[in-house]
């Protein structure tokens, strides 16, 4: 067996022995060299530094780019959204309701078809006199239209948004104890509902002497409602809006623009 007092021996610091102290067969190390302080070599001090000042440059450098990266993307973002609001708004296209009110379903979509619209149907049964449609923006196909409106309007980034609601618009017919058509569009030009619901009567061709009631609903709602002739039956119409923002909160788009509903009963 190795003789342990020879292992002990070669225990040392600076050519002697770091046992200092023994109390009976226990010995106890020297503990100076532990009292010295921690310095690190003036070369180790020099290149730590340099690796500590080349990480902070490289550090810096990635924010830098990062910040930049987003502030174009941002700029791309809004100058999309501008190019996206400068098409055909969508009250150049919306239907004349007095004229399809006392039309049946597909006599409503060969109109439509005449007219060159691109619509996503979105009528849940075939069986069902209701119907509902989504007329897409004229740039935009039926398919990637249809994938935005089914994630959820409210969902949708700025610029998505307003590329499905620039020209675009909603219409339903519900045939439940009667006929109720509405159409429903953003405006983002108007700025003011009171003006978006003129203009909305003024497009539809409802004459301004018809109009039996006006003002702002319970609802908040800027409205006007009046009656009109469709194949020599009077129906009542109206016309409501209201700002966009209380609907759906979409960063980007125009905070004045207003949702507008026509709506007629025949």
């Amino acid at each position: 067996m190795p003789d342990l007092e020879f292992f002990a021996d070669r225990l040392h610091y600076d050519g002697h022995r770091e046992y200092t102290k023994a109390e009976g067969d226990v010995n106890y190390l020297d503990g100076t060299p532990l009292k010295r302080p921690i310095r690190m070599p003036l070369g180790q001090r020099v290149v730590a530094i340099a690796i500590v000042v080349v990480g902070i440059i490289i550090g810096l450098m990635l924010v830098n780019n990062l910040v930049i990266q987003r502030w174009q993307q941002n700029a791309a973002n809004e100058q999309a959204i501008v190019d996206n609001l400068a098409r055909e708004a969508s009250i150049e296209t919306v239907p004349n309701m007095a004229s399809l009110v006392h039309l049946a379903n597909e006599d409503i979509k060969a109109t439509f078809d005449a007219a060159g619209y691109q619509y996503f149907d979105m009528s849940e049964s075939d069986e069902s006199n209701d119907m509902v449609l989504y007329k897409m923006p004229s740039d935009v196909p039926v398919a990637e239209g249809a994938d935005l409106y089914r994630s959820g309007v409210g969902t949708l980034t700025g610029e998505e948004a307003s590329r499905l609601l620039t020209g675009g618009w909603y219409f339903a017919v519900d045939r439940a104890g009667g006929t109720s058509m509405v159409v429903r569009y953003v405006d983002f030009t108007t700025g003011d509902p009171k003006v978006a619901v003129q203009n909305a009567v003024n497009k539809q061709g409802f004459d301004a002497a018809s109009i039996t009631e006006s003002g702002v609903d319970e609802s908040d709602n800027t409205f006007s409602t009046g009656t009109v002739t469709a194949d020599e039956q009077s129906c009542i119409w109206r016309v409501s809006a209201l700002p966009l923002a209380e609907i759906y909160s979409i960063s980007g788009l125009p905070e004045d623009a207003c949702y507008v509903g026509v709506r007629i009963n025949g």
